[in-house]
């Protein structure tokens, strides 16, 4: 039996396992695979300035029905690569046919959000843009439906407009976030979000109580705040009880370096303290521990190690840094090995 006497079904399959090149070339001298070999040809589609392969947008332009295979779309341009605004039209057209398309990064012109006018991608579950979360995107979010993962305004590009806001029918299933603290105010309350990474912007107090307003309960964040560490946590600890991996950037001033203590041990007992004010890495520890979930922290790069408890009534106790300590045998303290593995700072 020849090639071109199998069904379709079977040419797919062959279709599906062919390199670009040999999809190409099966197009061209075979007019039975011709439908096949596009369909997966023009299944994912890339496009960078340094590819050289903007062409295909005029191709999934001024051919729908080619634009109709495309289930995920890339198009990353260098900042200095300009294109004019007849091309970004080009743009829209094509995106308007990509009826089937689940994925779309388009990072262009953080000022041409325009070209997402009067598109609507039922089927998209991840969508990332530099653009502000302005009139043109809030409208394009309101028509799809299925969206799972947001990136919006991530890149910093000096405009600073405030977000508009959007429908309460808009991404309704919305599950991760990426962007501005801007972006994250308007689009985080009332949805269920789990993942949350702030570019750009400051975790303030008003930013923390908005992300609260999840519906899921955050679990996953990271943020730059210019508050003192241990002041963010605590407030943290009382906004998201279910926090399960947080990593933040610090641009506060410390006025002196933070302490560092000579031995390491908690104490559980009420009666008995043993220092008589915290330690900077005591108040860091003291607010992680009032994480219930908490598995994982990172501070400004460093990464603080814990150790689960057994026969408790706290889950996970946290260490500043790996000390060497003198071991003290009293049943008051939990004994903290500082060569674990787990409590090395990198």
């Amino acid at each position: 039996m020849s090639f071109t006497m199998l069904p379709l079904e079977l040419i797919d399959v062959v279709c599906a396992n062919l390199a670009p090149t040999d999809l190409a070339h099966l197009s061209y001298i075979c007019s039975s695979a011709h439908q096949a070999a596009q369909r997966q040809l023009y299944r994912h589609v890339s496009i960078s300035s340094s590819r050289r392969n903007l062409g295909v947008v005029l191709t999934l332009a001024r051919k729908p029905q080619i634009a109709h295979y495309v289930r995920s779309f890339s198009m990353e341009l260098d900042s200095y690569f300009t294109l004019l605004r007849p091309f970004y039209r080009q743009i829209s057209r094509a995106l308007a046919s990509m009826t089937e398309l689940t994925s779309l990064r388009l990072f262009v012109d953080p000022t041409a959000s325009w070209v997402l006018k009067d598109i609507s991608l039922p089927r998209l579950v991840h969508f990332a843009c530099p653009f502000n979360l302005d009139s043109y995107v809030s409208n394009f979010l309101k028509h799809t439906p299925a969206l799972l993962e947001l990136e919006v305004d991530s890149v910093f590009c000096g405009l600073g407009r405030p977000a508009s806001a959007l429908a309460p029918s808009s991404v309704t299933q919305l599950q991760h976030f990426v962007g501005s603290s801007l972006a994250a105010e308007v689009t985080i309350p009332s949805r269920p979000v789990q993942s949350v990474q702030l570019t750009a912007g400051d975790l303030t107090e008003e930013v923390a109580t908005r992300l609260s307003e999840s519906t899921a309960g955050i679990a996953i964040l990271s943020a730059t705040t210019s508050s003192a560490p241990a002041t963010v946590l605590q407030l943290l600890s009382q906004r998201m009880q279910c926090l399960v991996h947080v990593q933040l950037l610090t641009t506060y001033s410390f006025p002196e370096a933070p302490d560092v203590v000579s031995c390491y041990f908690i104490c559980f007992t009420t009666s008995f303290s043993y220092h008589t004010s915290q330690t900077f890495y005591e108040r860091i520890a003291g607010a992680l521990n009032a994480f219930p979930d908490l598995q994982t922290f990172e501070l400004s790069g460093m990464h603080w190690g814990s150790k689960e408890l057994k026969d408790s009534d706290r889950h996970r106790v946290w260490q500043s840094q790996p000390l060497k300590s003198e071991l003290n045998s009293s049943p008051e303290y939990l004994e903290i090995d500082p060569y674990s593995d787990l409590f090395f700072a990198y």
